[in-house]
């Protein structure tokens, strides 16, 4: 490709648990130097769990960096680079709603904010899923209350701008572009 933005240096600004924060000093395609800030993130995995019902599963959580709940699919990061998708989702979905998946597809995966980081979620949707009467914990550092509402619902609450985070919207989106043609 004719417009490689190429690296000098790399600064390490942060390294942490799942994430590492860099400031690379780089040459644009016209030979400029510029700076650029990356988020190098180990991955993740969400899920839309559906019920026999016609309903999904949902959590309502609070989200520290907008100071504000929000409605979302049970989602989080991979416990090592190369986990499988699917076996983050299924933890997630047992873990944050206690819910199993009797079928599981995916969907898509899609890059979060590819302006600045690499994380790349790979979604899934979860058919016929079904309470357990013993599921795993949840996270000690993890609030969630379980919300299930019919399908249509949900993609109302798109639709109106209730639902605002990107991996729920896309997986609902998703889901209603694949049922409906």
């Amino acid at each position: 490709m004719k417009f490689l933005e190429k690296q000098v240096k790399r600064h390490t600004v942060y390294d942490g648990s799942f994430i590492q924060v860099y400031e690379d000093d780089i040459v644009l395609p016209n030979n400029k130097p510029a700076k650029r800030v990356v988020v190098d993130h180990i991955g993740a995995a969400a899920i839309l769990p559906i019920t026999k019902n016609q309903e999904v599963v949902l959590v309502r959580q609070y989200r520290y960096a907008i100071q504000s709940d929000s409605l979302e699919i049970p989602a989080g990061k991979k416990d090592v680079r190369n986990e499988d998708g699917r076996v983050c989702a299924e933890r997630e979905l047992e873990e944050e709603t206690g819910y199993q998946a009797q079928r599981i597809e995916k969907l898509t995966e899609v890059y979060t904010a590819i302006g600045f980081s690499n994380e790349l979620i790979e979604l899934f949707v979860g058919y016929d899923c079904i309470k357990l009467k013993d599921p795993k914990p949840s996270d000690e550092d993890e609030f969630v209350e379980r919300v299930i509402i019919p399908i249509e619902d949900a993609l109302n609450l798109v639709k109106t701008g209730v639902i605002k985070d990107a991996k729920t919207v896309i997986a609902l989106s998703y889901l209603k572009a694949i049922t409906q043609g």
